[in-house]
């Protein structure tokens, strides 16, 4: 498959007209609420969103990411994992997707429709991200679409099917110890090994930092989305 690198770009000021960025104030769909955890209650933080470019098979829709940063949830701080002697060649099924985003949220939608969330406040530094194609994907990259898996634990852990759609595609892969630096106001994120409980360092950390792959299949006018991680 294609591939295209996501290059974030600093000192810029969030204007509304950017559709695939990191921090400031997510884009969806006039009426949408920020998604809440279901484990503690608390809004989740948003963290990035890329609108899928020309030539991607889901182009013309964006993918928005959110996680919890104010608690800790032990058991929930990376994506569930299924259950089975291997992740690789794994069916996702449709029960599992439907518990699967407790502590975290991956908005689809058509990027056409997504509007500045202005009364969201923002806690990550807004940064734009140029999508650019590309013939190879490299392991340095911070966001990537598209491409192929970049597998850090040497061996491949690619799901067989998602709600049934075989062959799912790898939407976008996050680098491993990748940090999200955060507003100087910002609230710490959450750090059971610190003292005061609250992290820090002034950035944030998807899923403890694993590298994360976002799994899409579509059927039918529906999509499913399902989040893997590799660990450093």
């Amino acid at each position: 498959m294609k591939s295209w690198r996501a290059v974030l770009q600093s000192g810029a000021v969030q204007t509304g007209e950017e559709n695939s960025f990191m921090g400031g104030k997510p884009k969806l769909p006039p009426g949408t609420e920020i998604p809440k955890c279901t484990l503690c209650g608390r809004e989740l933080t948003f963290f990035f969103q890329i609108a899928f470019p020309e030539g991607h098979p889901w182009a013309g829709k964006s993918m928005a990411v959110f996680d919890c940063t104010d608690t800790w949830h032990g058991d929930f701080c990376i994506p569930e994992l299924p259950k089975g002697p291997s992740l690789n060649k794994i069916d996702i099924t449709a029960d599992f997707l439907s518990q699967h985003q407790r502590n975290f949220r991956i908005m689809l939608f058509d990027t056409a429709a997504g509007a500045v969330v202005e009364e969201y406040q923002d806690r990550i530094l807004f940064q734009p991200m140029d999508i650019t194609p590309e013939d190879r994907t490299d392991r340095s990259w911070d966001f990537v679409l598209g491409g192929r898996p970049v597998w850090i634990m040497g061996k491949p852990e690619k799901p067989a099917s998602i709600a049934g759609v075989k062959k799912p595609l790898l939407l976008t892969q996050v680098r491993e110890n990748f940090r999200f630096p955060i507003r100087p106001d910002a609230p710490k994120a959450a750090d059971p090994f610190a003292p005061s409980g609250r992290s820090p360092f002034p950035w944030y950390s998807l899923f403890t930092g694993n590298r994360v792959y976002f799994w899409g299949a579509a059927d039918g006018g529906r999509e499913w989305i399902y989040v893997s991680v590799q660990s450093p």
